[in-house]
């Protein structure tokens, strides 16, 4: 009987061990993340942004998902959690630039290193990687916006004397392409809670 018992409770712990650890998803699954540059000590100081580039460029022909309201939602949800932060939009001489994009998927055939700047990818923003024309020198943990599963929200700070990315916040799958202003605002948050 104690060893029918004792077989009953050891199949019973593996059981529960496999259970639960089917159940456990690993921290790299969850949340938002970001990296700084290691000359990245002017963010400490810094106080005022502009737009690295206001609008996005016309949509490609691939991108049938496109919809101006999704770049509308994304510029005023990081407006207002940079605002919250104590960062001032300024029109001349900001202390940063902001830039955002979401990647997507597009065609193998249009995914060519040709089409867009080196280092940077296919993203909703971009589109092609067009607006990218900042440096990622010395970034650790660099990624470009084709290497972010679909969705992935990207939120980059730019020093912009040297043109340089000094921070990059991201949330991996995190936008719906049809997100409304509220599912969008809380993805911002939480990207730009790592700033």
């Amino acid at each position: 009987m104690k060893n029918l018992l004792s077989s009953v409770l050891v199949c019973l712990f593996i059981l529960g061990a496999t259970t639960l650890s089917s159940c456990v998803t690993t921290s790299a699954s969850l949340g938002a993340k970001a990296i700084k540059a290691p000359y990245a000590s002017s963010l400490r100081t810094a106080k005022t942004y502009a737009w690295y580039q206001p609008s996005p460029a016309a949509q490609p022909e691939y991108l049938k998902g496109y919809k101006p309201a999704l770049h509308a939602h994304l510029v005023e949800a990081v407006e207002k959690e940079l605002q919250e932060r104590g960062y001032s939009k300024v029109e001349k001489n900001p202390d940063v630039l902001v830039a955002y994009d979401v990647s997507v998927s597009v065609p193998e055939e249009k995914d060519r290193s040709e089409n867009f700047a080196t280092g940077f990818g296919y993203g909703y923003a971009y589109m092609s990687g067009l607006r990218y024309t900042y440096g990622h020198a010395d970034m650790p943990g660099y990624r470009s916006v084709d290497l972010f599963k679909e969705g992935t929200l990207i939120i980059d700070l730019i020093n912009p004397r040297s043109n340089m990315l000094l921070w990059r916040g991201w949330a991996e799958g995190a936008i719906n392409f049809k997100a409304g202003a509220g599912a969008v605002g809380k993805k911002v948050e939480e990207v730009l809670e790592q700033l």
